[in-house]
C-alpha cells in the first residue's frame, strides 16, 4: 500500500548550534582579547622583561665605572668570582640569619597573640586594631622610627634603660647587636600580618574537638600541644613561609638604620647587590648576585617544606 507524504514521520531539522550555545553563552569574539592586552604588555615590561633581562647581563661584564668599558661576554666568570667572594658569603649568612632569627621570633609572638585575641577578653576588638598599625606604615619609615628608638645617646630605649640604673646600650654601632635591633624592628612591623592569619586560622578550627578534650580532662598546655598546634600546622607553616620569603628582601632597614655597618655586619644580599649595581658599576656581577639569591631562597623553601611536611600530614 502506497504511503502519502503526509503520513511518512518528517525528517529532523539538523541546526548548527551558535557560537553561544557552543561555549555556554559567551560569545567567542576575538576582539575580548584586545582589551587584555594592555594587562599583558604592562606584565611583560614589568616582571618578565626585567627578569630575562638581568639573565642576560649575569653573563657579561659590563662595568660603568670605566669609560670604555663596554659589554663583553664572561660566561659563568661573575658566578665564579661571587663563589670566591668573601663578602658575599657574609651577606648570605647575615640575611639567613635575619630569615631565622625574624620568622622564629615574630611567629612565636604572633601565636602569642592571636591565642590571647581568640579568648573573650575585654577590648578585643580594640587590641585587634591597633595591633595592625605598624603593617601600616612603608618599610623606610619603619625604618627611621627604629633609628630614633634605638638612638644611642637621645633614644627613648636608652632612655628608659639608664633611668632604670642600667647602662646605655650601642644598639646600631654593635656589630653583635645591630642585627638583633633590625630585627627587633622588622617584628614590630610585621607581627601583625602573622596575628592576622593564625587568628584567622584559629577562628576556622572545629569547636568540637576542644568541647571534647575538656570533657576528657585536658588542660590548656595538653589542648595547645595535642590539639591547637597539629590543626593550625598548615596555616602556620604557609604564614612563615611568606613571611621568610619577605624578609629575604631585605633592604629599606638596613638603609636607613645602619647602612650595612657597622662593617659589614648588617649588609644583606639585596644591599650588597644595590652597591654592586650602583655604587661600584658592575651591573653583571650584580645581576649575578641577584639570581644567586634567588637560588638561595629555592633552596630554603624545598628545604622548609620538606622539613614541615611531614608534620602537616600528621596533622590532617
Amino acid at each position: 500500500m502506497a504511503v502519502s507524504e503526509t503520513d511518512r514521520p518528517a525528517r529532523p531539522i539538523s541546526r548548527r548550534p551558535s557560537t553561544e550555545e557552543d561555549t555556554g553563552g559567551i560569545t567567542r569574539d576575538p576582539s575580548k582579547y584586545v582589551f587584555l592586552l594592555p594587562a599583558v604588555i604592562l606584565i611583560l615590561l614589568l616582571s618578565i622583561f626585567p627578569l630575562l633581562f638581568s639573565l642576560g647581563l649575569s653573563f657579561v661584564n659590563w662595568d660603568l665605572s670605566r669609560l670604555q668599558g663596554g659589554i663583553q661576554f664572561a660566561g659563568l666568570n661573575n658566578f665564579i668570582q661571587l663563589m670566591q667572594d668573601k663578602r658575599f658569603w657574609n651577606t648570605a649568612r647575615v640575611t639567613l640569619s635575619f630569615v631565622v632569627g625574624g620568622a622564629a621570633l615574630q611567629y612565636t609572638l604572633g601565636l602569642g597573640i592571636a591565642l590571647l585575641l581568640n579568648r573573650e577578653i575585654r577590648f578585643r576588638r580594640f587590641f585587634r586594631v591597633v595591633f595592625l598599625l605598624p603593617m601600616m606604615l612603608t618599610p623606610a619609615a619603619v625604618g627611621y622610627l627604629g633609628r630614633m628608638l634605638f638612638n644611642e645617646t637621645q633614644g627613648p630605649v636608652n632612655d628608659i634603660i639608664t633611668h632604670l640604673g642600667g647602662p646605655a646600650i650601642p644598639w646600631t654601632s654593635n656589630s653583635t647587636l645591630a642585627l638583633p635591633s633590625l630585627i627587633l624592628v622588622d617584628t614590630w612591623e610585621w607581627v601583625p600580618f602573622l596575628i592576622i592569619v593564625l587568628l584567622a586560622g584559629l577562628q576556622s578550627l572545629p569547636p568540637e574537638v576542644f568541647e571534647a578534650a575538656t570533657v576528657d580532662g585536658a588542660n590548656a598546655w595538653q589542648t595547645f600541644r595535642h590539639i591547637t598546634f597539629p590543626l593550625l600546622l598548615p596555616t602556620s607553616v604557609t604564614v612563615i613561609l611568606i613571611r621568610a620569603l619577605e624578609a629575604f628582601k631585605l633592604f629599606d632597614i638596613v638603609a636607613v638604620m645602619t647602612g650595612g655597618g657597622p662593617g659589614t655586619s648588617t649588609e644583606s644580599v639585596t644591599w650588597y647587590t644595590y652597591l654592586a649595581a650602583l655604587t661600584y658599576g658592575r651591573l653583571g656581577y650584580a645581576s649575578a648576585m641577584a639570581y644567586s639569591l634567588l637560588i638561595m631562597v629555592t633552596i630554603f623553601c624545598l628545604l622548609f617544606l620538606a622539613a614541615t611536611r611531614r608534620g602537616v600530614e600528621a596533622s590532617q
